[in-house]
């Protein structure tokens, strides 16, 4: 039980900075032309595709290894861990692919472009960590706070989001 108990407490107080710092949190955007970038760092994406590697070894390993556990009840098993595995591998996939650029006229993502000036509102997601924002047209960009240059964005978001008319 005390094992237990200390690697839970181990585990918290070591996975937040530790994934603080894979995230390069607090690093500037990159720069790509006259466009900065919001994206999920390298080191992030990583230790999710690492989530997954976990899982397709525990599957290989509860395979090779089954012990006392009845035949029923090893495929439901080895099913629930590949979909964790897979899930952590596409997890990465989409990560890797999402990005955020913006300049001094507008935002944009995965072929929605918000002009600055038509940046309408924002919100908070607590369970994706994100921020939904939406343009005049009903268009709509999220932007995750474990990307890099998130703080140079939100920045360049408040000030239009406070600006009066």
């Amino acid at each position: 039980m005390i094992v237990w108990l200390l690697g839970g407490l181990l585990a918290f107080s070591l996975v937040p900075p530790l994934l603080s710092h894979l995230s390069r949190l607090g690093e500037p955007p990159l720069v790509e032309g006259e466009w900065q970038v919001c994206s999920y760092s390298g080191g992030l994406v990583g230790c999710v595709s690492f989530v997954g590697v976990l899982f397709w070894l525990l599957v290989g390993f509860a395979y090779t290894h089954p012990g006392t556990t009845k035949p029923g009840q090893m495929l439901p098993a080895l099913g629930l861990f590949s979909i964790f595995g897979l899930m952590g591998f596409y997890s990465a996939w989409q990560m890797s692919r999402t990005r955020v650029l913006w300049n001094h006229r507008e935002f944009r993502s995965r072929g929605v472009r918000i002009p600055w000036e038509e940046l309408e509102g924002a919100s908070f997601s607590g369970t994706a960590q994100a921020f939904r924002l939406t343009g005049v047209k009903g268009q709509i960009i999220w932007v995750y706070q474990a990307m890099t240059g998130f703080p140079e964005f939100w920045k360049k978001a408040e000030e239009y989001l406070t600006r009066t008319d």
